[in-house]
């Protein structure tokens, strides 16, 4: 009887398990997109330099991609930090608990 009983709590487990670690991997995936962007913010002015260098006519390419890289990389680090910050900020009340 008691065994029946632990075995029935383990499927349940199991089965309440399974939407949270989908969940939770979710958020995860989130902050590690969130974490690319922070992390390949500054070479967006470079490429973006050397794009319009090779691509765009000779002074304004170069202007342009100058501009372009700027605004690139200000927007993927703050678009970065948010985006880390919204997936993480469901597991801040969990925080207490580390303290």
């Amino acid at each position: 009887m008691t065994r029946s009983i632990a075995i029935g709590f383990l499927v349940l487990f199991l089965f309440l398990s399974v939407p949270a670690f989908v969940h939770a991997q979710a958020d995860t995936n989130r902050f590690t997109h969130g974490f690319q962007r922070v992390l390949l913010a500054p070479f967006q002015l470079p490429v973006q330099t050397f794009e319009g260098a090779v691509y765009g006519p000779p002074l304004l390419g170069i202007v342009g991609g100058v501009l372009t890289g700027t605004v690139r990389t200000l927007t993927d680090l703050v678009g970065g930090v948010f985006e880390m910050a919204g997936a993480a900020a469901p597991l801040a009340k969990y925080g207490l608990f580390f303290l």
